[in-house]
């Protein structure tokens, strides 16, 4: 649990700005309510298309943020960063999941935001 409040706090601060719609937060909002749903939920699939619709413009989006933060970076090392911090996040999620279960406070929060992204109208 620890483990996971350090990780989830460095990831979120690691990249953002302190702007309060940071497009790289929103992705790692994204990237947790994912790793939630994916363990403990079966979506109908219309939510599911909807979320990876919305998760897809979204990753897109923190890509070239990334990239406009730092110019030197190739796309291909923007795009690693990404995945390495996503498969953190993940990881995290799902040590939480494994200690916990899919009821923990934590995971439910996560799964409510799930849904709440998936009927996201950007």
């Amino acid at each position: 649990m620890k483990k996971f409040a350090i990780l989830l706090i460095f990831f979120l601060s690691a990249e953002a700005s302190a702007e309060k719609d940071d497009i790289l937060k929103i992705y790692e909002h994204f990237t947790l309510s994912s790793a939630a749903a994916g363990k403990c939920i079966n979506p109908k699939k219309e939510e599911l298309t909807s979320f990876l619709a919305n998760y897809q413009m979204v990753s897109v989006s923190a890509l070239t943020e990334l990239r406009k933060r730092k110019p030197d970076i190739s796309n291909e090392k923007a795009q690693e960063i990404l995945k390495f911090g996503g498969e953190k996040l993940t990881k995290a999620v799902y040590e939480v999941i494994e200690t916990e279960g899919c009821e923990s406070s934590k995971i439910q929060d996560l799964i409510t935001r799930f849904h709440m992204q998936a009927e996201w109208k950007p």
